[in-house]
């Protein structure tokens, strides 16, 4: 047992459960690139990799999973609600790890693995968006089960800038939740679109001020919270079980690894690395 650790049950022993989750968090935060908390009944999961704009490489979606399965593993939390910042909740991929990878080496690497297993928590996930969700960052939010947004959040799936498509679930989601049309006009033309459009698709639950955003956020949050912890988990389940989406998933996968190897991504990395415009192959 770590020094640390025998902090941890120090403070346990002391001051009992509830003081000692929020004073253990504080000591032992384990992770890199999220910080975890709890404000009970409802777990909190902060993205801060804010010098590179909440991007999502492989080693922070990583920390996401874990820091999810760490606070549903805490039976008192009912609800985890995942927020980044003012600027960005998540500008997506990272694309310098991204220009490193190939179709193999992407697979090998199990570059969305870690989003793949989000679907894992049983627990209602809530996204509390602020300024851009972007790519990957907005198929985080919709790999949430409630969007809450503010008025200045911005949302869009411009992967086809770069030559790919969404990897982690956009094109299929978009198309079960806003249906073929408008899936197909946002990820066709990569547009960024505003939280009240957003809202107006039905893609954000409930919109609201940027002043006093996350104590606001926070109690709708713990609207949810307050409901039966059993009924709130099969309701997640009933309305996540879709066999059609899961195989569209998969489809969506392959091709996205397709892409990665085609000239027209690798064309449309290095204009974006480069801030240079791209001449496409085709």
């Amino acid at each position: 047992m770590s020094f640390l650790d025998k902090i941890g049950i120090l403070y346990l022993e002391s001051y009992g459960s509830q003081c000692f989750k929020k004073i253990y968090f504080i000591i032992l935060q384990k992770y890199k690139n999220i910080i975890v908390n709890f404000d009970d009944p409802l777990g909190l999961l902060t993205l801060n990799r804010q010098k590179e704009n909440n991007t999502l490489d492989i080693e922070t979606s990583g920390e996401v999973y874990e820091g999810l399965k760490e606070l549903e593993s805490d039976a008192s939390v009912k609800v985890v609600l995942i927020r980044g910042n003012q600027k960005f909740f998540s500008s997506g991929a990272d694309i310098k790890e991204l220009s490193g990878l190939s179709s193999a080496s992407a697979k090998s690497k199990g570059l969305f693995n870690f989003f793949d297993k989000i679907k894992e928590i049983n627990i209602p996930i809530i996204a509390a968006v602020e300024g851009y969700a972007l790519a990957g960052g907005m198929e985080l939010a919709l790999l949430c089960d409630v969007i809450i947004a503010s008025k200045e959040a911005k949302f869009g799936q411009p992967e086809i800038n770069l030559g790919l498509i969404p990897g982690v679930g956009g094109t299929q989601r978009l198309k079960h939740y806003l249906g073929k049309y408008n899936a197909n006009y946002l990820c066709m033309t990569g547009e960024i679109i505003s939280a009240q459009r957003a809202y107006e698709l039905g893609l954000v639950s409930v919109l609201l001020d940027k002043n006093n955003f996350f104590s606001e956020a926070i109690k709708v949050a713990k609207k949810i919270a307050e409901k039966p912890k059993s009924s709130l988990i099969e309701t997640k389940k009933l309305i996540n079980s879709n066999q059609l989406l899961e195989e569209g998933l998969e489809q969506e996968r392959k091709s996205f690894y397709n892409l990665l190897d085609n000239e027209n991504a690798k064309r449309g990395i290095n204009a974006f690395l480069n801030k240079a415009e791209t001449e496409w192959k085709d």
